[in-house]
């Protein structure tokens, strides 16, 4: 129940943390949440009630909104679009659990209420230290950096000018929002969003419910849900790896959907598996537990497809915050499939799992037809405009004028 109330605190600070992320320094938003999420972790470990635990959950909720938008928003100001994947699938794992795990493990000796307490304190010390070092590290964008030297800022800059996406633009632009709330890519891509989510809130709910229905303790469950943030890590390069070598050896190839597929595949195969195997496979059903988390991939590859797909500043931040938007009300709605009276199997949540895996794979195709039809149109345009000539000067006169993807003729959508 508390998870389910941070995320009605994403939500609902996910289109103003898209302002805050417009209107001030990336890094430094990044340093002053992440700095203010560290010591509110820190006080939940001191909540005396449940109404207070509540409300300090809604706020830690709306402190976590503007971190993953702000993440690619810096990552979209250093790398071009090719080199974004494998960047993205570094930074996007499921490692933290390699962390977690043994701590939850080994304050499972503390006695009572310490036990949960111990982790709050934790986790939010550890938050806090990391958030001074963003501080002190991450610059705000590339003109910004103390390390590059002026050489290679303009190098850095140039090597953004065939994207077409520009650097960064703190003007809030009215017509670049009503752009965002327009096109039919933003809403494919917020559908698509809302069902590739559902996985990931009915089983990080519910995974230790599952462990547990199959014969081990809460204490040993921690351990034996590592696994699944291997499983993740995994995912994320696999698709994301494979996004970037395609693009680095196959440049006239658009494959970023097929990975999403592919991705889809092993989860929605995992998931059959979860369902079908007897209750007495222990370790069958176990592995087919893990497989099922192979969602992470598709997930951060249509991340990177939403950071290389929009143009212009605030249609980004507008777009990034609808987009996890349906994120957290995905995550509020999953937990809701999983019905206590239908354990260990939950036929409900899993066959929500499989609906939610089969509508993402038919999302993300008609996603990939939009955009190539689009990018077609466009193509055909530019030659009639040229006379079959092309337009190279013309697409540099455009590159950092924060023109948005619609307005800019000579954008091109990956897919």
């Amino acid at each position: 129940m508390l998870t389910t109330f941070a995320q009605f605190g994403y939500l609902f600070w996910c289109l103003p943390s898209g302002g805050l992320l417009q209107r001030f320094p990336v890094a430094k938003l990044m340093c002053a949440v992440q700095l203010l999420w560290g010591l509110v972790l820190i006080g939940t470990g001191f909540a005396g009630n449940f109404g207070t635990l509540i409300a300090l959950r809604v706020l830690l909720g709306a402190l976590e909104a503007p971190v993953v938008p702000g993440n690619f928003l810096v990552l979209g100001m250093w790398y071009a679009r090719g080199e974004q994947p494998l960047r993205t699938g570094l930074m996007y794992t499921g490692l933290s659990v390699l962390f977690t795990g043994p701590i939850g493990w080994a304050i499972g000796f503390l006695d009572g209420e310490h036990r949960w307490r111990a982790m709050f304190w934790i986790t939010g010390a550890v938050t806090v230290v990391w958030a001074c070092v963003v501080g002190a590290l991450l610059p705000d964008s590339p003109v910004t950096a103390k390390f590059v030297t002026e050489r290679e800022k303009a190098i850095v800059v140039d090597r953004l000018r065939a994207d077409q996406t520009g650097v960064e633009n703190k003007t809030f632009k009215r017509e670049q929002l009503a752009e965002a709330l327009a096109d039919p890519k933003t809403w494919l891509m917020v559908f698509f969003h809302l069902v590739i989510s559902i996985p990931n809130g009915g089983l990080t709910n519910f995974s230790p419910l599952i462990i547990q229905g199959l014969g081990a303790d809460a204490q040993r469950s921690t351990l034996l849900m590592m696994p699944t943030g291997i499983v993740q890590t995994a995912s994320s390069y696999v698709c994301n790896g494979g996004v970037f070598l395609c693009a680095r050896y196959l440049p006239g190839r658009q494959c970023r959907a097929a990975w999403v597929a592919l991705g889809i595949l092993v989860g929605l195969v995992s998931s059959v598996f979860l369902y079908a195997l007897p209750l007495d496979a222990f370790r069958a059903r176990l592995a087919a537990l893990y497989m099922s988390y192979f969602y992470l991939g598709p997930y951060v590859v249509s991340l990177g497809l939403v950071a290389a797909n929009t143009a212009g500043h605030t249609k980004k931040v507008t777009v990034n915050a609808l987009v996890f938007a349906a994120y957290c009300a995905s995550n509020i709605v999953a937990p809701q499939f999983f019905r206590p009276g239908q354990a260990p199997l939950y036929p409900l949540g899993v066959g929500a799992v499989l609906g939610s895996y089969v509508l993402a794979a038919l999302t993300m195709g008609l996603y990939a037809a939009y955009c190539w039809a689009e990018n077609r149109r466009r193509d055909a345009a530019v030659a009639a405009a040229s006379g079959g000539q092309g337009a190279t000067g013309a697409a540099a006169d455009t590159s950092f004028q924060d023109l948005t993807d619609k307005q800019n003729i000579h954008f091109r959508y990956v897919w």
